[in-house]
């Protein structure tokens, strides 16, 4: 018979829970009487009692081990953003289409894809989404006919090669989407291939996101060498 979860366990458990507050306590911003208080109230309307001090133990030992693993996650988040090197291929158009017009004519879309400046082929569930240059476009369009589904023009690319690394560090591809959806730029697609993360973007914003990240790389560099 399995005896009762220990006070650390249920504290863990519940702080899994939420979210803001995980994050107060990897930061060391928290009051933790307060939060003892509140974290006992939570588990007593589970049918779990438990004492007020032990909880605020627990939390206090839970809030220095996510003190821990903050710094060493940012740390390898640094370490693949300061070695990023960053592009911008501009004019570009997103069409999505229908995998039955894509499937039967893949050997000859291969062809404008050795042709175009740029191609990106994305499969998804019933779909594939083509980001061609503009100017090469127009080949693929005939190709695809009444399969295409949705054609987006006025879009760029933003592409940002990273080292090797980053197929062993977590939240890359988060912090990066998050830096630009804090200031508002809207990403049309996300495109993952090995060391490469393509970000779609409209055309308007291209400039400012290419800002936006080319500084986040600059300031990790900065932290980096300090």
């Amino acid at each position: 018979m399995e005896g009762k979860p220990s006070t650390s366990k249920l504290v863990r458990e519940l702080i899994e829970t939420m979210p803001a507050v995980k994050e107060c306590l990897s930061l060391g911003i928290i009051n933790h009487s307060a939060l003892a208080r509140l974290i006992t109230e939570e588990l007593a309307k589970g049918g779990h009692f438990a004492n007020t001090t032990a909880v605020k133990m627990a939390l206090i030992r839970l809030g220095e081990e996510l003190k821990g693993r903050k710094v060493e996650f940012e740390n390898g988040i640094r370490s693949v953003i300061a070695g990023t090197v960053i592009s911008l291929q501009s004019d570009l158009t997103v069409i999505t289409a229908s995998k039955g017009a894509v499937l039967p004519r893949l050997r000859e879309i291969l062809g404008v894809m050795e042709r175009a400046r740029f191609f990106q082929l994305t499969q998804g569930v019933d779909t594939f989404v083509i980001t061609i240059s503009r100017e090469d476009k127009d080949p693929l369009l005939n190709l695809l006919g009444s399969g295409i589904l949705d054609i987006r023009d006025e879009q760029a690319a933003i592409v940002l090669i990273s080292p090797e690394n980053i197929l062993e560090k977590p939240g890359i591809v988060a912090f990066i989407t998050s830096v630009l959806s804090f200031r508002g730029i809207n990403i049309t697609q996300v495109i993952s291939c090995h060391r490469d993360t393509i970000l779609v973007v409209s055309r308007k914003y291209a400039p400012t996101a290419y800002r936006i990240l080319e500084d986040a790389i600059l300031k990790m560099r900065g932290t980096d060498n300090k």
